[in-house]
């Protein structure tokens, strides 16, 4: 995939130059010609990196940076200003406003060229180990207690399954195996006492329970190799007719992955033991979706689909496994 690269110049024929040149040289390039346009780039964009001159006559550079920066989708993303002649003090601005690195204004573009792939092999690996990070904290969350070991094995099974018999291709998939590793990544905000509740939550345990989705959507935006995930997570709890939570969302608006993800995690937690019930049998369990799917909580052409393959060879088996807390929690 090319490096995406957005490119903060006035109009002019050198940044058009600059931007034909890194072209050439296999990237992605955008530009911004004011504040207000870089800013809504780079959070439509989610750049690999951004070249911000400092010649924009609506605002600093300094302040622009820290403006692409305050927001959760480029919290990862190096920002570079160029300046003139850039002294000690504006190196310390620039390290304030989050900026990676503050540069003279290169000699030449194969000048700026080696700087940019330099930073661009450290983006890289930057981003590698925030999502090693990301997947060791979902693991944590997986095995807080031995009560929840293997959801998320169990999870991406039942998950990609249910994904191919629904005709999604190869990109799908690996978006919906992620999601189903990832989405309760936000649990670990919740205390212990919440999760392993030998009982009903009261409304206040309830409300911090439901904030597990947008936590863990805030844990992943700021990668963007998590990003077309976010909504899957986000919207893992919405219900078909709109009473489910974060948004509220109803019907073909939640997303197709998230409404996948519901449903295999719904059967996992009816088909292991939990800490105030055993594990139900496979077949009251798809009855307990039916159900709920005639309540108008999950799509009911999604429950007959899984249904379809649980029953087709015995292709989920189930064991005696347990869950860390209820779904309905």
């Amino acid at each position: 995939m090319k490096p995406a690269i957005m490119l903060v110049d006035v109009a002019s024929a050198n940044r058009e130059g600059l931007k034909s040149f890194l072209q050439n040289e296999n990237c992605d390039v955008d530009t911004a010609a004011d504040g207000e346009s870089a800013v809504r780039c780079c959070l439509q964009m989610q750049p690999d990196l951004v070249l911000l001159y400092d010649s924009l006559p609506d605002i600093g550079s300094f302040e622009l940076c820290r403006q692409i920066k305050k927001d959760p989708l480029n919290q990862l993303t190096p920002v570079v200003l160029l300046k003139p002649s850039p002294d000690l003090w504006d190196i310390q601005r620039g390290r304030e406003a989050g900026a990676m690195d503050i540069w003279a204004n290169p000699a030449s573009h194969w000048d700026l060229l080696g700087r940019t792939q330099t930073l661009l092999r450290l983006k890289k690996y930057m981003d590698e180990q925030a999502r090693s990070v990301v997947f060791a904290l979902a693991r944590s969350v997986d095995s807080r207690q031995n009560l929840r070991n293997g959801h998320s094995e169990r999870l991406v099974a039942y998950a990609e399954q249910l994904g191919e018999g629904l005709g999604l291709g190869d990109e799908d998939l690996h978006e919906l195996r992620i999601a189903s590793w990832l989405h309760d990544i936000g649990k670990i905000d919740v205390p212990e006492s919440i999760l392993l509740k030998p009982g009903p939550l009261d409304a206040e345990e309830r409300r911090i329970m439901q904030e597990h989705p947008i936590i863990g959507e805030k844990i992943c935006a700021p990668l963007k190799s998590l990003r077309r995930i976010l909504p899957v997570m986000r919207h893992h709890h919405e219900k078909m007719n709109g009473s489910g939570y974060p948004d509220g969302l109803r019907g073909e608006a939640i997303p197709l992955k998230a409404r996948i993800l519901q449903i295999a995690d719904i059967y996992d937690a009816l088909t292991t033991n939990r800490p105030y019930r055993g594990a139900l049998p496979p077949e009251e369990a798809l009855q307990t979706l039916f159900s709920e799917a005639q309540n108008g909580w999950l799509d009911a052409s999604v429950v007959l689909k899984f249904s379809q393959i649980c029953r087709d060879g015995e292709r989920f088996p189930v064991t005696e496994r347990t869950m860390l807390a209820s779904y309905h929690a």
